[in-house]
């Protein structure tokens, strides 16, 4: 008797530990499939556009003498040497791949084939403008910087797809792509303001701007898109470059915060403008999602609450730079050899006076992915694919 219960316990024992086994595997499955559903096969492709914000590259193969951001400090934090982000990590391109599951982007100058295309590809070049040379020359102003406007990212873009699929299996190919455009406009605004132009003259340019990202969102959608996020611009008064360039004994022209307001009413202007246009393409197509991101309250968060996501308590000084009350001396950039750069860059929001730190694009991404600067969330939209 005590032999044949022994042996019934030892079968149930099993029979217990199978069950569990099952419970545990069924478990670990719905959590890979999670990761699935929300990661590479969510979207098979990324494709970005814009500026230095999200440049990975392009301006290091562009440019004769591309400046501070070939060398150290930038890249020190992720990378451990420079490789063409304006940051001392990842961009928030970067963090937006890592959550999709898809491999950092190959930026499109760093490209030959097919393959290094696989996984999308990122056209921003650092100083890109929405508009072309042309208007800029049309306003009297001077066109040294990049050429490589969006309009020229798009015909980069146009170039890259035939590569990638036939003509047969563009639609799935578009259909299941993220697109992220810009930010972008920021230096439209910024060559005129740094070349003396008034603040009255460059909101006059809002329209124009916001009417070339418009044209390329709807060519994108003409393509075959069907997820088009588009973030507007940061409050650059809040930015240690442009609180350094337009430093004043007028404290009238200072919020709360120490942010400068004309330049952040000029951002709020291009964001409104830019929104209701994302608006009027989301009601024409109703099968697209044109996404508004909101960078500029994203960055806001981390300027009036820095202590909220672990940032200390200088939100509006340079992590690297040459010194003076913003750190952002412009005549010793990050990079050079009079710079300095802060101990834990982790708790800094400004990398180099015009660029976030790594941190910080990690907050502003993951408010993109999960909300509330996005709406509807990009890892929503990736719930509600089929």
């Amino acid at each position: 008797m005590a032999a044949a219960a022994a042996a019934a316990s030892r079968v149930l024992v099993m029979h217990l530990l199978f069950v569990l086994l099952v419970a545990v595997a069924s478990l670990g499955g719905g959590e890979t499939e999670t990761r699935r559903r929300r990661g590479g096969r969510c979207f098979t492709r990324l494709f970005s556009f814009g500026d230095s914000i999200t440049d990975n590259g392009n301006w290091l193969r562009y440019a004769r003498s591309p400046g501070a951001v070939a060398r150290p400090p930038y890249g020190e934090t992720f990378f451990r040497r420079p490789n063409g982000r304006f940051c001392d990590g990842r961009i928030i391109i970067d963090h937006i791949a890592e959550a999709l599951g898809i491999p950092f982007l190959t930026p499109y100058l760093a490209g030959n084939a097919s393959e290094d295309y696989a996984h999308g590809a990122n056209f921003a070049v650092g100083g890109a403008t929405a508009l072309g040379h042309e208007y800029f020359r049309s306003k009297g102003l001077d066109t040294h910087f990049t050429p490589y406007s969006l309009q020229w990212q798009m015909n980069w873009l146009k170039k890259v797809l035939p590569m990638l699929s036939s003509q047969q299996g563009m639609s799935d190919l578009m259909a299941s792509s993220l697109f992220l455009v810009g930010e972008i406009g920021g230096n439209d605004y910024n060559q005129a303001l740094f070349q003396g132009r008034s603040v009255d003259e460059v909101k006059t340019y809002i329209p124009d701007v916001v009417a070339g990202i418009r044209a390329s969102v709807a060519e994108l959608i003409g393509l075959g898109a069907k997820t088009v996020v588009v973030p507007g611009n940061f409050p650059v008064g809040c930015n240690p470059g442009y609180l350094t360039k337009f430093q004043t004994s007028d404290a009238a022209q200072y919020d709360a915060l120490g942010c400068l307001r004309w330049p952040n009413e000029l951002t709020e202007l291009h964001n409104r403008a830019l929104r209701a246009e994302l608006a009027e393409l989301g009601r024409r197509h109703r099968g697209v999602a044109v996404v508004y991101a909101d960078y500029y309250a994203a960055a806001m968060e981390l300027t009036a609450d820095p202590r909220k996501h672990g940032f200390g308590g200088e939100p509006l000084v340079s992590c690297c730079g040459g010194g003076g009350p913003y750190n952002a001396n412009l005549t010793a950039h990050c990079g050079a050899k009079t710079a300095t750069t802060c101990r834990n860059p982790y708790k800094a929001v400004s990398w180099d006076g015009f660029h976030f730190t790594d941190h910080a694009y990690k907050v502003i991404a993951d408010g993109l992915l999960r909300g509330p600067y996005a709406a509807p969330p990009i890892l929503a939209s990736c719930r509600r694919r089929p």
